[in-house]
């Protein structure tokens, strides 16, 4: 029975440490949270952008487009309704938006889909132009 054991921890062990050493570019924190708060991002970019501040983060529409070039990085999405099915206030799910925007280096939201279920959006990251 000891030994049973002693092999059910060795291959937990060898499982662990085998999905610490990933070369991913996710973080198993981060895949942890986005579960948790009922949210997911695809990213469409492979380059690094450093993670900004939420309250800069900005929501576009047709109507105000942003004025900046940019660059569209991902799609996010957030659930409105957290991981018991309770029901989230609008301003939350925004506010959680623009959190998930910014960890990845967002600097605004385009094509905003606004439906029963949940946010999504394209993030974007204005580029640089050099002149």
């Amino acid at each position: 029975m000891k030994i049973i054991y002693s092999l059910a921890g060795i291959v937990v062990t060898s499982i662990l440490l085998t999905a610490c050493t990933s070369t991913s570019t996710r973080s198993p924190t981060r895949t942890a949270s986005n579960f948790i708060h009922n949210q997911k991002i695809i990213a469409s970019a492979k380059s690094y952008y450093p993670k900004k501040n939420p309250h800069s983060v900005r929501f576009y529409t047709p109507e105000k487009p942003p004025l900046a070039p940019y660059k569209v990085i991902a799609k996010a999405s957030v659930s409105k309704r957290n991981l018991l099915g309770i029901k989230r206030e609008h301003k939350a799910v925004q506010h959680m938006m623009k959190q998930l925007a910014a960890s990845i280096g967002g600097d605004g939201l385009i094509d905003i889909r606004d439906n029963h279920h949940s946010l999504e959006a394209r993030v974007i990251a204005y580029q640089k132009i050099l002149i």
